[in-house]
């Protein structure tokens, strides 16, 4: 793990604890779309939603929506969150067995595996493994086997990815500062603004993992365009880390499409799936189904009798 020893300071430290928290809800709206229960006619689909089904208790699910061509093949979109309840992961794992390919996301070197390397020193990388700990939940990358043979690696290697961001005058960090400042305008503006002290008491409570997830999980409708003003990239033409990656995915899509596969999926973070959908639509598919998996079960677990 990268530099454990940094995050454990991070964590055991209180004065930054808010700090990170803040980072990495920042970090957690790379996948986050609406979270509306229906989708109305000529909208996008909802790829993640938030249910409260108490006072401090709900869960957290992300959509596997498929689309079909009249050709027959067909192309689920498998929105995924990176850090979640270990059993999401398993849910997960296995219905890829359905698929004659699974796409999946990921940048790394280009000659490094995707299981079993190691992890990423990356600034948002470091932030999921902080998050992680904070709230009592796997990383995603710890979680799923990458071995199978109907996973397809679509995504930038590291070099491939930093080049277009060097081209594009794109940095993680300015990426971040944006969604910081988008934050902040947002709660200015808005109705229910988030209470730092109520985070701050969740931070100190016996059950701060779980009063952290409820916190976090109600702010995910507030986060939806923070991501659309992230993509918009330094010159306004889509980012690298969503609308590059996005059509690159859709290339290596393509490619798989060329060696006669029919039954495929694309597993990449929830936030980049709104896009991936126009694509497809673009691309003659349609919406055939929809279904939910739980991320996050933020219920309070009861005593065995």
């Amino acid at each position: 793990m990268a530099k454990p020893k940094l995050i454990d300071k991070l964590v055991r430290e209180r004065r930054w604890r808010f700090a990170l928290l803040v980072s990495l809800g920042l970090a957690f709206s790379n996948a986050v779309n609406r979270s509306a229960e229906e989708t109305a006619p000529g909208e996008s689909s909802k790829f993640l939603r938030f249910v409260a089904t108490s006072a401090d208790e709900g869960h957290v699910d992300t959509a596997i929506v498929t689309f079909k061509r009249q050709d027959g093949v067909s192309v689920a979109l498998i929105g995924a969150v990176h850090i979640a309840d270990g059993d999401y992961y398993t849910k997960l794992q296995t219905h890829f067995k359905d698929y004659d390919a699974v796409l999946y996301e990921m940048v790394k070197p280009r000659e490094m595996p995707a299981s079993g390397g190691p992890a990423s020193a990356s600034p948002i990388s470091m932030l999921q493994i902080g998050m992680k700990r904070l709230l009592a939940l796997e990383f995603q990358l710890d979680a799923i086997d990458y071995s199978p043979a109907n996973f397809v690696h679509a995504d930038m290697d590291t070099a491939t990815f930093r080049r277009h961001q060097e081209a594009r005058g794109e940095s993680i960090l300015g990426l971040l500062i944006r969604a910081a400042l988008d934050e902040q305008n947002q709660r200015a503006a808005s109705q229910n603004p988030s209470d730092g002290f109520q985070l701050l008491l969740a931070l100190m409570s016996k059950d701060s993992a779980h009063r952290l997830k409820y916190l976090l999980a109600q702010q995910l409708e507030t986060m939806e365009s923070i991501l659309s003003g992230i993509d918009q990239g330094p010159d306004g033409k889509g980012s690298v880390i969503l609308s590059g990656r996005n059509q690159f995915a859709m290339d290596v899509l393509a490619a798989q499409l060329r060696k006669g596969k029919r039954n495929l999926a694309i597993f990449y973070g929830a936030g980049h799936m709104p896009d991936l959908e126009k694509r497809l639509l673009k691309e003659g598919f349609r919406k055939s189904t929809d279904r939910w998996v739980t991320a996050w079960d933020i219920r309070q677990k009861k005593p065995p009798q």
